[in-house]
């Protein structure tokens, strides 16, 4: 039920917000609101579409769905470079789906089981999507249709429709260096390693491994306490950029995991030097920002505020440091797609 009602929200804000004038169009039949399935499958397919970075035009739903050349008819009118339509075929435990593409001139039409699951009409709308991609495939960057096929744009496809057809590599590594900042010990620097892997056009999920570094220090009359640090992160964060080609890619992230830090006091007589260790629950928020200087090289920069529970307090004879609360945490890497 929770589901039916997000569904129809995003089709309600789809025919009554303005509209955005993005470059590029895909035609949107709306199946009978009756058919529940295909109706939730349309507003899953019409906001992955918006997440693109392609306007969508509804087409209205009437007693019979559209065929393929009236299908593209209406793509045509419309001035959209495709046209997608969501149709139960007659045994009722499938769906058609019915893509006509102006790019490359072709109509394709899938017969896709119907998942009894409340996953199912989730799992349809990104098949719509990928045989959308798929059907893309045919023509190069640039390359213009070929003349003797009827019913193509007469133009080279545009840039968005070309990073559209190109699925983007899912892996990411990154190495570089990492430097975090304590107010009562100063800056620590050292090594990183990350990765994450895309989850969707905008989710990604990756792992921060940061240490050990070195350089952070306790001061005291009696002498002092060299700090060493290390830190692994689970990590998810939300791209707000472009995900193909030369481009930029930032957005908001949000960490959890855990830090370690080890204390090794360096004292005059006749006080005697220890070593101490503590493992806290790390959490950190930030930004990070990745340049795609090759489609799959990057340079990138991250920061964030590193929280810790317990924090950590550092004693030299009868003076201790303030708790660690807050650490800014930065880093700079180059990275590689895959």
């Amino acid at each position: 039920m929770v589901q039916r009602v997000r569904t129809l929200l995003v089709v309600f804000l789809l025919l009554v917000c303005p509209r955005v004038a993005w470059a590029q169009r895909v035609l949107v039949v709306r199946p009978p609101p009756r058919d529940a399935t295909l109706f939730e499958a349309f507003g899953r397919l019409c906001a992955e579409l918006q997440l693109q970075s392609f306007e969508v035009v509804v087409l209205g739903s009437s007693a019979r769905s559209p065929g393929p050349e009236e299908l593209e008819r209406k793509a045509q009118e419309s001035e959209a470079f495709a046209a997608v339509a969501l149709r139960r075929d007659g045994s009722g435990t499938a769906a058609e789906v019915c893509i006509v593409d102006r790019v490359t001139g072709k109509t394709t039409t899938r017969r896709l089981l119907i998942d009894p699951s409340s996953d199912g009409p989730m799992l349809l709308a990104v098949r719509a999507v990928d045989l959308l991609r798929a059907s893309l495939l045919e023509l190069g960057s640039g390359q213009a249709p070929a003349r003797d096929v009827l019913g193509v744009e007469a133009r080279p496809p545009a840039p968005e429709v070309l990073r559209f057809s190109r699925e983007p590599p899912r892996f990411h590594v990154r190495a570089g260096g990492l430097f975090l900042f304590t107010p009562p010990v100063g800056g620590g620097v050292g090594v990183h390693l990350g990765a994450h892997y895309r989850l969707d056009e905008r989710l990604r999920l990756g792992l921060l491994l940061g240490g050990p570094l070195f350089g952070a220090e306790f001061r005291a009359e009696g002498g002092a306490a060299r700090v060493r640090q290390e830190l692994a992160l689970l990590r998810g964060s939300w791209n707000l950029g472009q995900a193909a080609g030369l481009h930029w890619e930032w957005g908001p992230l949000l960490g959890i995991g855990a830090y370690h830090l080890q204390a090794t006091g360096d004292v005059e007589l006749p006080l005697v030097g220890r070593s101490e260790e503590l493992f806290s629950l790390a959490a950190d928020a930030g930004l990070s920002v990745q340049y795609f200087f090759h489609p799959s090289v990057s340079l990138g920069l991250e920061l964030t505020c590193l929280t810790l529970l317990p924090r950590p307090v550092i004693a030299v004879d009868e003076e201790r440091s303030a708790p660690l609360i807050a650490q800014a945490l930065g880093t700079l890497s180059l990275g590689a797609s895959f």
